[in-house]
């Protein structure tokens, strides 16, 4: 019997995306495409009557990024001038590679800077960078037997 949950009855399916806020859009930009690969699927400017009524900011404008990282996670770059890019960062991303220490050394040749070496974690083989905005990044392996951490077939 499948367990119950509060959006089980409005058909809740998979993470849709992950938006982060980031001071300078063609910068992070450059980060996620350079580093992730990162397809762009989608460019757009917010402003006018609608979205300042959305944001109750008059003048508010925002940026928006839309794109695809490691083959289907969508990824939103947002630059707003109606909000303050925030220091603190809450939102972690975690993106599962084949090697993490294959990972760790191309990062740094690449000049990210790697918060530590490559760390046995749990069930899995995990380090964190950094987005130019602060956004934390986790690169995970999991081991073969971390069921059911791991993507299938991944």
């Amino acid at each position: 019997m499948a367990q119950e949950f509060t959006l089980a009855a409005a058909g809740l399916a998979r993470l849709s995306h992950i938006s982060l806020q980031v001071a300078d859009l063609d910068r992070s930009l450059g980060f996620y495409r350079d580093i992730f690969g990162m397809q762009i699927v989608l460019e757009k400017n917010l402003e006018g009557p609608e979205f300042e009524a959305v944001t109750a900011t008059p003048g508010a404008q925002s940026k928006l990024i839309r794109g695809l990282v490691a083959g289907n996670s969508v990824v939103q770059l947002f630059w707003h001038n109606w909000r303050e890019c925030q220091q603190e960062k809450r939102t972690l991303m975690s993106f599962e590679v084949r090697d993490a220490r294959a990972a760790h050394e191309i990062l740094v040749a690449a000049g990210v800077d790697c918060r530590s070496e490559p760390v046995p974690f749990d069930n899995s083989l995990a380090f964190v960078i950094q987005d130019p905005d602060g956004h934390p990044i986790e690169i995970i392996e999991w081991k073969p037997d971390a069921a059911p951490y791991r993507v299938p077939g991944f």
